[in-house]
């Protein structure tokens, strides 16, 4: 606000810029193991299996994947097309669907209500939220400090992990800068070790041999 009135001449300057902002440090990296995964997902509640599965796989936010319609889901062609309207960056992204993930839309697709348009609804209705689902569900699974928005570091880390670049992760999740795409991704332990046996590969015997000391005659 007092940028705009600086700009516009109603003040001399903006005293805002002399006050230094502060860092918030609230980078989380908290990344679910498979075997969280899993627990996670069987104590989850039928309704909610489908949106923390694309949360996870395909890291798309909560508010995109509630509010997704049928018009967007290509079941044909394994794509969830999402709008400029339908998007926090208001950039519109198409997403490839993993075949668990087609199967899982296809089979809602069969008993989809006239009613709405929209994919996910709890007894008829549409969803607006899912919290208190979910932290029944964290508590069954007992996970720690865990929520539901770190789903998205785990799809951005798994997706490095398979080898996806770098652009086609960005475009997937909806990143729109590498900065923030940096943040989301988890490297562990287990990811320093992986790169280091692929080392292995580059590295021949000959290289770090210890020559035979030289014998004078």
């Amino acid at each position: 606000m007092l940028g705009v009135a600086e700009r516009k001449g109603l003040i001399h300057s903006n005293v805002a810029k002399k006050v230094r902002m502060p860092d918030p440090k609230n980078e989380r990296d908290r990344v679910l193991t498979n075997e969280e995964w899993e627990r996670f997902y069987e104590a989850a509640s039928p309704h909610i299996k489908p949106i923390i599965s694309i949360a996870y796989y395909l890291g798309l936010r909560l508010g995109e994947i509630l509010k997704l319609t049928w018009d967007r889901v290509d079941l044909d062609r394994g794509f969830i097309k999402l709008g400029g309207r339908d998007t926090k960056t208001g950039e519109s992204r198409l997403v490839p669907m993993p075949q668990p993930i087609q199967r899982m839309l296809k089979d809602l697709s069969k008993v989809r209500s006239l009613a709405t348009n929209r994919v996910f609804l709890y007894k008829g209705k549409e969803l607006g939220e899912i919290k208190t689902a979910v932290k029944s569900a964290i508590r069954r699974a007992g996970l720690q400090d865990f929520r539901l928005h770190d789903l998205r570091h785990c799809a951005a880390t798994n997706l490095r992990r398979l080898g996806v670049d770098t652009l086609t992760a960005m475009k997937i999740i909806g990143h729109k800068s590498d900065k923030m795409h940096r943040r989301y991704n988890n490297i562990s332990e287990e990811d320093l070790l992986l790169a280091a046996s692929r080392l292995n590969t580059l590295i021949t015997p000959a290289v770090f041999s210890v020559p035979a000391k030289t014998v004078s005659l």
